[in-house]
């Protein structure tokens, strides 16, 4: 398990397809209008918060990401079950993993469109449900009888209105970027855990962009990422991910340990460091 330090800048990289690549924008996968309905919604419910915990350094969580890499480090999970490690869902490894007889101890949700319902099938009893309150009304009327905390994204300045109001200031966003990865890690530190293994964690395309199917995502369009000595194919949220990934490593001022399984993009970036150094 590497312990990630603190870096400066994100690492060299050659893309290809520069036209693409300046045109690259964190963007939302909503309409602002809609994601607003939704947080009007799911704070109206009155569930609990997530709020913070104290930090326990030894604390171990598995987060199971959808990239393609899961289908063969899934046996790994397996084990870290048996020995008593939580296992955190993210979106639709959340079904991957119960169909393949490991359930889940967690599942964490921040896409706020309606397909994602999909994701939360079948609800299990020792099951706890993260789900951000930009998600749909339609995710949160499927866990009505499940055991689901609520949590907020940090940044989203439309909204904080709604929340200061509804909370009395008492409320706690969860920092992170583009992809639902970084606001579990974020939204896992605040509940005591110090050391993370990743599973799925690919920013690039392997045979699919997957592990299971996910039609949405079947049309977008790759760029070629050379990094190091290798070559990842990546759509442009990968890539996105992947900078966001180094900002993450560069900008969190406390430690933690990331141990981060596949051969994807990411586990590139963990297993050489001084890619990163380099650009120091």
């Amino acid at each position: 398990m590497l312990q990630i330090g603190v870096y400066s800048e994100p690492p060299i990289v050659e893309v290809k397809n520069k036209k693409i690549i300046s045109e690259i924008k964190c963007s939302i996968n909503e309409t602002p209008e809609n994601i607003t309905r939704n947080i009007k919604s799911s704070i109206n419910r009155d569930l609990p918060q997530v709020i913070p915990h104290e930090t326990q350094p030894d604390k171990v969580v598995c987060l199971v990401a959808g990239g393609p890499s899961l289908s063969t480090t899934f046996g790994i999970i397996e084990e870290k079950k048996n020995n008593g490690v939580p296992i955190v869902a993210l979106n639709g490894t959340y079904k991957y993993c119960f169909d393949r007889g490991v359930s889940p101890s967690a599942m964490i949700m921040l896409d706020s469109r309606e397909f994602n319902k999909r994701f939360v099938e079948p609800t299990l009893d020792k099951c706890k449900y993260f789900i951000a309150s930009q998600c749909h009304p339609s995710v949160f009327d499927k866990l009505s009888n499940n055991e689901t905390y609520i949590w907020h994204c940090a940044g989203d300045t439309d909204n904080e209105h709604l929340l200061k109001e509804k909370y009395n200031d008492q409320y706690y966003p969860v920092m992170g970027g583009s992809t639902v990865t970084f606001r579990a890690i974020h939204l896992l530190r605040m509940l005591g855990f110090c050391k993370f293994e990743l599973f799925g964690f690919d920013s690039c395309i392997m045979d699919e962009h997957h592990a299971y199917s996910q039609p949405e995502n079947d049309e977008e369009q790759e760029i070629e990422v050379v990094l190091g000595d290798r070559k990842f194919r990546c759509t442009v949220a990968h890539f996105q991910q992947a900078k966001e990934f180094v900002q993450l490593v560069s900008t969190t001022g406390d430690h933690y340990e990331l141990s981060v399984h596949g051969d994807g993009l990411i586990s590139y970036i963990i297993k050489h460091p001084e890619i990163l150094k380099e650009a120091a």
